[in-house]
């Protein structure tokens, strides 16, 4: 990865407030934010359940899609 390809990660994750820069000299110190982290795990495990049932349902009719048709129905 060149270093153009590291430094534009590093900017964006510093714009998302998920790491911290400090310049010293020609060194940067990157150091993790996680709170915005937790934020969001606890943001997305309260639609888990939610998100869950509706994968599972929308597998379920997937499911019933795709089986045999029964004999005596023309196909489509």
């Amino acid at each position: 990865m060149s270093l153009n390809a590291v430094s534009k990660h590093l900017r964006l994750l510093e714009r998302a407030g998920l790491i911290r820069r400090r310049i010293q000299g020609r060194e940067h110190h990157c150091s993790l934010e996680a709170d915005p982290l937790r934020e969001l795990a606890s943001w997305t495990e309260r639609y888990r359940g939610f998100w869950e049932k509706r994968l599972d349902a929308l597998e379920g009719y997937l499911r019933a899609r795709r089986a045999p048709r029964t004999k005596g129905r023309r196909g489509r």
